[in-house]
């Protein structure tokens, strides 16, 4: 891990907050609360306080920002309420981290099974993503491996809280919160914070990047011809599926003589064409259409699975 990116992670707790004193601070990325689920009703779920002023006056001063919730889901149907809460939450705003599920609240892990538990976290994470969304799971490793199934999450980034002095995390992290109030690496006062303390982390690859190139949390879609300019390999921005299946393109797609953006060009197929998939990319990112002869991109941003 090369990169080692200083932010923080901030909600109601921290208010108030100057961002330009933040910034001056050295503070490279912000994640903002979006919401939380009631702990005496996980229906019912809330929008933090000053979510809307924090991502207001931390864009006003050019501060990166992604978004966490709460999460108290632990089936199908609560997973889906609090990903259509959080997709309307952030309507109309552009973030350049993930979209982070909080998945640690004790009473929760323990209403249901591990599976189950595991189901809605996945539930919830897939419709965010098919939302257009960049995710990913926040939570301790104590978690991760004694209340969920984690080896079904690998697809989705991590993001690990441990106070220490270092991530002992048993696979791979992206993000990694190593301090607050104890906090062995840094100083725990961060100037413009309201009480002068925030939880900080360390993120390890280029969020704004990938996330601005790809047309992902309110950044505009690539255009057509660059439909493989992902620059990650999050197997989840594919579809994956036996074949054989049918998909229909979202709008204009390149059909290539090879699974590869250096293959020719056979054909640009229109929005709303539906073809059959017989075999697909050992990557899994391309899928060969025979009707063209040819082989066209898997990313959801550009198909979907039909029957």
């Amino acid at each position: 891990m090369t990169t080692k990116i200083w932010g923080i992670d901030v909600s109601k707790y921290n208010y108030p907050i100057d961002w330009n004193k933040v910034k001056n601070a050295g503070v490279e990325f912000a994640i903002l609360r979006v919401g939380f689920a009631s702990t005496s009703n996980r229906n019912n779920l809330y929008i933090d306080p000053y979510f809307e002023k924090f991502y207001k006056d931390a864009k006003s001063v050019g501060m990166p920002v992604g978004g966490y919730f709460y999460s108290r889901c632990n089936s199908v149907e609560t997973a889906k309420s609090e990903a259509k809460f959080i997709i309307n939450t952030l309507k109309n705003k552009k973030l350049e981290y993930p979209v982070w599920l909080d998945v640690e609240d004790a009473k929760t892990l323990k209403t249901t099974s591990k599976s189950n538990m595991t189901k809605a976290v996945k539930t919830c994470l897939d419709e965010l993503e098919k939302a257009g969304y960049y995710v990913g799971i926040y939570s301790g490793k104590y978690i991760l491996r004694d209340e969920l199934n984690d080896n079904e999450l690998k697809d989705y980034d991590h993001w690990i809280a441990q106070y220490s002095k270092e991530c002992t995390y048993y696979s791979k992290h992206t993000m990694w919160q190593f301090g607050g109030e104890t906090n062995l690496l840094r100083s725990k006062k961060i100037n413009g914070i309201g009480n002068d303390v925030a939880d900080q982390n360390y993120c390890y690859i280029d969020y704004p990047t990938i996330i601005k190139t790809n047309g992902l949390n309110g950044y505009p879609k690539p255009t057509v011809g660059k439909e493989d300019t992902y620059i990650t390999n999050k197997v989840s921005f594919y579809i994956t599926n036996k074949v054989s299946f049918y998909i229909q393109t979202k709008g204009k797609l390149n059909i290539r003589e090879k699974a590869s953006m250096e293959g020719k060009i056979l054909y640009t197929a229109p929005k709303g064409v539906k073809y059959k998939i017989t075999k697909m990319s050992s990557n899994g990112k391309w899928g060969y259409a025979p009707y063209r002869k040819g082989w066209l991109s898997l990313n959801k941003n550009y198909v979907e699975i039909v029957k």
